[in-house]
């Protein structure tokens, strides 16, 4: 299963690493970038703002075994990447994948199985009511990438 998280966290031991994002991305990949070049240990950088999809199609399937993978990007982008590297066989513990977007989360209702977007004050608060059948729902952080969405239970009162 693919995670996706909010914060990066340092995988040590690889050979390479590959920290591939966009703007914000790259920024919120600073402390890993930080670690790797204090340690003086082999990495890349991947700008997705300034190569086309088909060229970080390519420099990712040019990766050696040992390598690292961490994509951090808003939803849309980060998503696509996600499943770029899926298909070209990286795996879980190959590859980390940061959203850095946190104004708008989809939620999956656990009663009606509607998946719905919720912004802002609901996401702080962790608790919503579910649009479609009214379950109050508390939001968890559990991601599937099936369903592109976080799953929302039942909410203890």
């Amino acid at each position: 299963m693919n995670d996706i998280k909010n914060e990066p966290i340092f995988q040590p031991g690889k050979k390479h690493y590959v920290l591939c994002g966009d703007e914000e991305g790259l920024d919120s990949l600073s402390p890993i970038k930080m670690i790797l070049s204090n340690e003086k240990m082999s990495f890349e950088e991947i700008h997705l703002l300034s190569e086309c999809s088909s060229e970080v199609d390519r420099k990712l399937e040019r990766q050696k075994m040992g390598t690292f993978l961490y994509v951090a990007a808003e939803g849309n982008k980060l998503r696509k990447v996600l499943s770029m590297a899926t298909k070209l066989g990286y795996s879980p513990e190959e590859a980390q994948y940061i959203m850095v977007e946190k104004e708008e989360k989809r939620i999956f209702c656990c009663r009606c199985h509607v998946i719905s977007i919720v912004c802002g004050e609901s996401i702080k608060r962790g608790i919503l009511n579910c649009p479609a059948c009214s379950l109050k729902l508390e939001l968890s952080d559990h991601y599937s990438p099936i369903k592109d969405a976080y799953l929302g239970y039942v909410a203890e009162v």
